[in-house]
Parts: structure tokens; C-alpha cells; sequence
């Protein structure tokens, strides 16, 4: 199984591999100001370790590859500045490297969350990394006008022993 993760160009994952935020002291911390109040990158990755143990060394994968339409043309940006690497969940496994698995459903999908602006996204761990849904993805929901991005489909969160996907786990997609 595979998940499919971006990071923006230039980047050097193939030599690196993928950082998760601890790992990642040049990681763009304006996204976690807001949501930690927190204003450094130790700082940070306390406020993640204290939603969960590991956290900060997880890294954000979609079970199939983001695709935009009209209304998100911000994805098309994303996609378009960033690399797509395939993730390979079963070798990580085996290798005692893949802690756990969150999932993140879409906001759509949980009809007594309350979407709010401050709020943190709703993770629930899933039991086996085997659990994540090969259902197709609607990316029709995600709409920049509305503000709908990734709270409207669902994504997984991977924990990775020591915070980092080595290179022989990853492949470069088209």
C-alpha cells in the first residue's frame, strides 16, 4: 500500500528523505503560529508532541493523488511548485519504521463537528495501517472561493520512527 505525499521545489528528499516537521528545522512554521501560539520551531514541536506522542514526526500522505478542478485552483499551484512522491507503507512496516496511522476524515464526514476558524484538524488512529480507505477521493469538495482545501477530503498521517521516511522508501512520481 502507498500513500502519496508533495513537497515543494527545490527539495532533496531523494537524497534525504522526507522530514517530518522535527526533522525539518528550515520547515515553514507560519501554518502552526495561529494553531500553537508558538512562535519557534522547538516550540512547536512541543505544542505538537502534546496533542499526541509523535506528532512531530509525522508526515501527511493522500491515499491517491491530489486533483484539482476549477474551484481549486490553489491545489493546481501546490501541485504544481511541489514533487510527488509515492510512500511505501508496507516496506516501512515491515522495517519497524511506521508507528502509527491517523486518519483525518473529511469535515463532510463528521456531521457533529463544528467547522470552525481556529479550530485543529480531528485525527483518529487507525488500528492497522491496512485500514486506510481506497475509496476515490472527491476532490470536487475543495473549493477556494468557500475556503474548502484539505479539512474537506480525507488525508492520513503516518508517525515515523526518528521522524524521517529514508530515500529507499520513497519513489518520485510523474
Amino acid at each position: 500500500m502507498k500513500l502519496y505525499h508533495y513537497i515543494a521545489r527545490p527539495n532533496t528528499a531523494l537524497e534525504e528523505g522526507i522530514l517530518s516537521f522535527a526533522k525539518n528545522p528550515n520547515a515553514d512554521l507560519r501554518y502552526y503560529f495561529k494553531r500553537s501560539n508558538e512562535t519557534t520551531h522547538e516550540g512547536i514541536v512541543k505544542w505538537m508532541e502534546s496533542c499526541f506522542e509523535g506528532r512531530s514526526r509525522a508526515i501527511r500522505g493522500f491515499s491517491e493523488p491530489i486533483q484539482w478542478t476549477e474551484k481549486s485552483m490553489s491545489l493546481k499551484d501546490f501541485i504544481d511548485n511541489a514533487d510527488m512522491y509515492s510512500i511505501d507503507l508496507d516496506a516501512l512496516d515491515r522495517d519497524g519504521l511506521l508507528e502509527a496511522v491517523y486518519v483525518s476524515p473529511s469535515v463532510k464526514d463528521v456531521p457533529t463537528l463544528k467547522e470552525q476558524w481556529e479550530c485543529d484538524e480531528l485525527l483518529i488512529k487507525l488500528y492497522d495501517y491496512n485500514d486506510i480507505s481506497t475509496r476515490p477521493v472527491d476532490w470536487s469538495v475543495c473549493n477556494d472561493e468557500l475556503g474548502h482545501r484539505f479539512a474537506y477530503v480525507p488525508y492520513y498521517i503516518i508517525v515515523i520512527k526518528d521522524g524521517v521516511i529514508p530515500p529507499k522508501y520513497i519513489k518520485k512520481e510523474d
